[in-house]
C-alpha cells in the first residue's frame, strides 16, 4: 500500500503520520506502547474500501517526539486533533485499539467539532480481568520474561486459539507504556469514558479476556442510542490485529450506515 508521510507539529510534540487512500478521514490509533504498523493490515482494507486512512505514530514512538512526563490523556488526544487538522478533509472517524479508544474518547470529548464517530476495538476500563489474567498479561508485557513464558502468556491474555501470535511477541515499547499509563491516571475516567457525544461503534471480540466483553454491554448501557454494539465470535483482546478482515467488514458497514439495523 501506497503511503504518503507528513509530519505534523502538535504544540511541544511533533508526529510521524502515514496517509494512504482517499476519501473520508479515518484515524488509526493502536494499543498501548504499540506500533502503528500493528494496523496496517486493518488499514489496507479500509483504504480499499474508500476512505482516507491516516496513522499518526504515537508520541514517543516511531518518529513521533515529544516530552513523555507529566502527561494526560487531554495531551494525547491534542496530538490526533493536530493531525486532523493538518491533513484537512473536515472530521474523522476514530478508530482505537484497545488503551487507543481511550484517546479516542478523549479526543471526541475535547474536539468534538473534529469527531465524526469514534469505533473501540476492545474496550476496558471497569471490568478488569481475572488476576490470572492480569499476572499473564504483566508478564507478557514485560522486558525480561523468558520467549516460551512469553509466547504463553501473550497467547493466553490476547488472542483467541488458533491465531498468529508473532506480531505481538515484541514492539511493546516500555518507555511509552509507563508515560500513557500515567496520563491515564492523571486524567478522571469519567471526562474521557462517554467519548463526548459522538455516535459510537463497540467492536469487540467475544473471547477477549483482557478487556472482557462486559465492559463494552456497560457503556452501551450507558450512552444509549448512540452506541452500536457487535461482538466478534472467535476473536480475543488484540482485535484490530486478530481479525483485521471482520473488523473492516464491520466498520465499513458502519460507516455506509447499514449498522446497526443490519448487525452481522
Amino acid at each position: 500500500m501506497h503511503h504518503a508521510i507528513q509530519s505534523v507539529s502538535a504544540g511541544p510534540a511533533r508526529l510521524h503520520v502515514r496517509i494512504a487512500g482517499d476519501g473520508p478521514l479515518l484515524v488509526l490509533l493502536p494499543g498501548l506502547g504499540r506500533p502503528a504498523t500493528d494496523l496496517d493490515p486493518l488499514a489496507a482494507l479500509l483504504a480499499e474500501g474508500g476512505y482516507r486512512v491516516v496513522q499518526p505514530d504515537p508520541r514517543g514512538s516511531g518518529g513521533s517526539t515529544g516530552p513523555m512526563a507529566g502527561l494526560t490523556l487531554h495531551d494525547l488526544a491534542a496530538d490526533i486533533g493536530a493531525v486532523i487538522e493538518a491533513v484537512g478533509g473536515g472530521a474523522a472517524t476514530l478508530i482505537g485499539q484497545a488503551f487507543g479508544n481511550r484517546i479516542a474518547r478523549m479526543t471526541a470529548t475535547d474536539r468534538p467539532d473534529l469527531v465524526r464517530a469514534v469505533v473501540l476495538l476492545g474496550c476496558s476500563g471497569k471490568v478488569q480481568p481475572t488476576p490470572e489474567i492480569a499476572e499473564a498479561i504483566r508478564l507478557a508485557q514485560a522486558v525480561d520474561t523468558p520467549p516460551d513464558i512469553r509466547a504463553r502468556t501473550v497467547r493466553a491474555a490476547w488472542f483467541a486459539p488458533g491465531h498468529d501470535i508473532s506480531v505481538w511477541l515484541d514492539g511493546w515499547e516500555q518507555p511509552v507504556m509507563q508515560a500513557y499509563l500515567a496520563a491515564a491516571a492523571a486524567t478522571d475516567i469519567a471526562s474521557w469514558w462517554t467519548a463526548g457525544t459522538a455516535p459510537v461503534l463497540i467492536v469487540q471480540g467475544a473471547e477477549d479476556v483482557s478487556a472482557p466483553p462486559a465492559n463494552g454491554h456497560l457503556l452501551q448501557a450507558e450512552i444509549g442510542a448512540r452506541a452500536t454494539l457487535v461482538d466478534l465470535p472467535g476473536i480475543g483482546h488484540a482485535v484490530g490485529v486478530e481479525g483485521p478482515d471482520a473488523v473492516a467488514r464491520v466498520v465499513l458497514r458502519y460507516l455506509a450506515g447499514a449498522l446497526p439495523m443490519d448487525t452481522p
